[in-house]
């Protein structure tokens, strides 16, 4: 059995940024519950997402009703849907998944709204502006790039907390490697470790 090589202590102290770096992304060491939007922000957001919905919602309206009109045999639900689904050529499998596609995000969309998941509604809003059969109105597009913007701000205070929260382990894990208790410490866990696990057997 080869022999563990341990670091001396020097070295290990040497090693404290590496092992707060490794030991979770930065972010994990935020809150769970930490907001990175201003109350203000929250509240535009909540007005944009609203009113992109309401112009939204009614241009995928109408281009859903456009693509079924393209599927005229379509079957409602079920098996025989599948079975059609699976017999189409190309160009109709295209339409049939758009379609699909289209209708489930504005499902998810109503969805999101009555739950108030913010974020699940700017996706599908972003999903239903993407579906090229979608006309949709000049203010959900302004409304996306404002939104666009204000997660943009949220995001870059969210990473320098993260990065704040990152050096402040890391000044603690250099500080606490520095220590005589500290090193007993590391001493008594690699003793543990050499010692291998405990095996409690029990008798029949």
């Amino acid at each position: 059995m080869p022999v563990r090589q341990w670091p001396g202590r020097e070295e290990w102290q040497a090693r404290a940024e590496y092992a707060v770096r490794t030991w979770c992304p930065p972010r994990d060491r935020l809150p769970a519950d930490a907001v990175f939007s201003t109350a203000a922000e929250e509240a535009e957001a909540l007005t944009l997402v609203r009113d992109a919905a309401a112009r939204a919602r009614p241009a995928a309206t109408a281009a859903i009703a456009v693509l079924r009109g393209q599927l005229p045999g379509q079957p409602a639900a079920g098996r025989a849907r599948i079975a059609w689904f699976l017999d189409l050529d190309d160009a109709t499998e295209a339409v049939a998944s758009e379609l699909a596609q289209l209708e489930s995000s504005r499902t998810r969309l109503a969805r999101a709204l009555r739950s108030g998941h913010q974020g699940e509604a700017l996706e599908e809003l972003r999903h239903i502006a993407s579906c090229p059969t979608v006309e949709v109105p000049a203010e959900v597009t302004s409304c996306l790039v404002r939104l666009s913007e204000l997660a943009a701000l949220a995001e870059a205070r969210c990473n320098r907390a993260a990065e704040e929260a990152l050096q402040k382990a890391i000044a603690a894990e250099v500080a606490r490697r520095r220590t005589d208790e500290a090193w007993a410490h590391e001493l008594e866990r690699r003793d543990r470790v050499e010692a291998g696990p405990v095996v409690v057997r029990i008798r029949a």
